[in-house]
């Protein structure tokens, strides 16, 4: 059984890991666009 539980512990840590990953790409996709549109002269 303890078998199990260490398992099911990997696969939490596994998934929390790749939800993190995600979050920081989204976040460095957001700050990029956020830095190409600062660069752009405004069209007023």
């Amino acid at each position: 059984m303890g078998m199990w539980i260490e398992m099911g512990i990997f696969v939490l840590v596994i998934l929390f890991a790749l939800h993190q990953i995600r979050d920081v790409k989204r976040e460095q996709r957001k700050r990029l666009d956020e830095k190409k549109d600062e660069n752009r002269p405004n069209a007023e």
